[in-house]
């Protein structure tokens, strides 16, 4: 019995170590993808112009519309930037006249020197313009009789749609021409009618927000950016795989790391050496050289097969390709 009960202590200790120990760690990085659109990388100033100055459709200028939808859109654009774009701020510039959206677009032709014109001396030669913006709202209000005490609802639902084009003025070429569709909710509640109308943002606090995440979204889609992402590696094995792992996660070191990783390429051990393998194409990505980490990776996979090292493999020529992409907007 005694022997029995010594056999299940190591038994738990066993599974503890086992499942405390993983054999691989996540890796949270960044790394910089393209604008989805030609964004050429030797720009001098971005000029970012709404031509839209009839936001009710009436056939006048809404002057106060206007100019609290530009302010806004202006902010999102900085917004875009600051939050994950290589681009700087000041390189962005807001017109401050209202232009005159028929001498840009003349029937099917677009007038390359009235937009040289709207650029004047700010040494602008890419251009955002806001072609139109339309919007819709649906308001509604109900009564929940049921609870106790009443409670009154108000809510507020709006469709925007907005038209952008991005044009370069050294090419003479339009980059993007892009329809963005999104809908805003806005709701609230209180014990009166008056306290929800007073819950409820102003129509003006409306308008601003769709306008600023108007130009927020246009923006990541414009600009090269950003983006986090998720890499594993692997620290269990031996002493050499636990040494590396801590050289990464201590001090970014992955060139010793790697010296580290590859005494083990060879192993008669297949898992070994394919999680040798596995690690090194991370280094490879990690010190910028993607040919060399595909090959590693497609090494690994060949001496033993697995979903995750095909999945990697996948995203490295992905990574590989975009480069390429990325290297003209820089």
């Amino acid at each position: 019995m005694k022997h029995f009960f010594i056999l299940i202590i190591l038994f738990i200790a066993f599974s503890v170590f086992i499942t405390g120990c993983e054999p691989f760690k996540q890796l949270k990085i960044e790394t910089l993808a393209p604008a989805e659109i030609d964004f050429p990388g030797n720009f001098n100033k971005i000029l970012f112009v709404n031509l839209d100055t009839d936001i009710n459709n009436d056939g006048e200028n809404d002057t106060i519309l206007y100019n609290l939808i530009t302010k806004e859109m202006n902010l999102g654009f900085i917004e875009a930037i600051n939050s994950n774009s290589v681009i700087n701020t000041s390189d962005l510039i807001s017109i401050k006249e209202i232009p005159d959206r028929d001498k840009v677009y003349r029937l099917d032709t677009i007038s390359w020197s009235y937009i040289e014109m709207l650029a004047g001396t700010s040494n602008s030669d890419i251009v955002v313009f806001l072609d139109s913006v339309s919007l819709s709202m649906k308001n509604e209000s109900f009564v929940d009789h049921y609870s106790y005490p009443i409670v009154y609802y108000k809510y507020r639902e709006v469709y925007v749609s907005v038209n952008w084009s991005v044009f370069d003025l050294i090419e003479k070429k339009r980059l993007d021409q892009y329809r963005y569709n999104d809908t805003l909710y806005w709701e609230a509640s209180g014990y009166s009618k008056q306290q929800a109308k007073k819950e409820l943002p102003s129509m003006e606090r409306s308008l601003r927000e769709l306008s600023f995440f108007s130009a927020l979204d246009y923006g990541n889609r414009i600009f090269p950016g950003w983006e986090s992402e998720v890499r594993i590696y692997y620290q269990g094995g031996n002493k050499d795989f636990k040494n590396a792992a801590l050289l990464v996660e201590n001090d970014e070191n992955w060139e010793e790391a790697s010296h580290l990783w590859e005494n083990h390429v060879n192993s008669y051990d297949k898992e070994i050496a394919s999680r040798a393998c596995f690690n090194l194409a991370l280094a490879s990505e990690m010190l910028g050289d993607f040919g060399v980490a595909i090959k590693w990776a497609e090494k690994s996979n060949s001496i033993k097969e697995k979903t995750r090292t095909k999945y990697y493999i996948t995203v490295l020529k992905a990574r590989q390709k975009e480069l390429k992409k990325l290297q003209k907007q820089l």
